[in-house]
């Protein structure tokens, strides 16, 4: 006979705990020659425990369906005594066969959306979430890992908040920066003749020749399967 499992150890929790931490994968090409110097950031899970975030990031690309051999050089982060120069919050870097590389990184946010439901196992959050990602590149640099940054700025529950936060980040909070202090400022309010992808929310270049690209990304838990897997919907930039 089959001992069942106590409802307590598979059913979702709801917990509110005090930060989130993210594993975010991005894929950078830090060559002039390619035309897509740097690709969108993806936010592949949130969790409300640092150890169980850390343990998913150093699988984060197998669980994309990547494997080993498709990379020429494959780094995993598996412990704090790791001989490791790739900084602090990368736990996988990977260098792909079109001259550009793959990082996994982990991200820490104050949780500012109160009660979130885990999953039982790992405290996983299977909450839907948008994030405001914060891409900036130093054009007077050299095309250098350190000219390119990605940040989160903010976690929301809806697309729409996200938006709306999404179009302050490069002003300030009280609006003490105006968009005239920019060389370029452009603003995605729906316009047919947008150059950027439609979760591109604020393209901005700075005078210092510093750019910024302000997106929202998210994902979305339709359903939970068997396991407590998040179903993602992939469309439309969300993950």
């Amino acid at each position: 006979m089959t001992e069942k499992t106590p409802e307590s150890k598979t059913s979702p929790t709801i917990n509110t705990p005090e930060s989130l931490y993210h594993v975010k994968r991005v894929f950078r090409y830090p060559t002039p020659g390619h035309a897509n110097s740097f690709l969108q950031p993806s936010i592949r899970a949130t969790y409300a425990s640092l150890g169980a975030a850390k343990h998913y990031a150093v699988r984060a690309l197998f669980d994309e369906g990547y494997q080993p051999e498709q990379f020429l050089e494959l780094h995993l982060r598996k412990g704090p005594g790791t001989n490791w120069t790739y900084g602090d919050g990368v736990l996988v870097y990977a260098k792909t066969v079109e001259d550009g590389f793959i990082t996994v990184d982990l991200e820490t946010t104050p949780n500012t959306l109160g009660s979130l439901v885990l999953r039982a196992a790992d405290g996983r959050v299977t909450d839907p979430l948008f994030f405001v990602v914060q891409t900036t590149i130093d054009y007077s640099m050299d095309w250098s890992v350190g000219s390119r940054t990605t940040a989160i700025e903010g976690v929301f529950r809806t697309r729409a908040a996200a938006q709306a936060a999404a179009r302050t980040v490069l002003l300030g909070e009280d609006g003490e920066i105006a968009k005239t202090d920019f060389a370029i400022y452009s603003e995605n309010v729906g316009q047919n003749d947008w150059p950027f992808d439609e979760n591109v929310i604020v393209h901005a270049v700075g005078e210092n020749a510093v750019a910024f690209e302000i997106v929202v990304v998210g994902w979305i838990c339709e359903t939970l399967t068997m396991s407590g897997l998040c179903v993602r919907n992939e469309s439309i930039g969300l993950w």
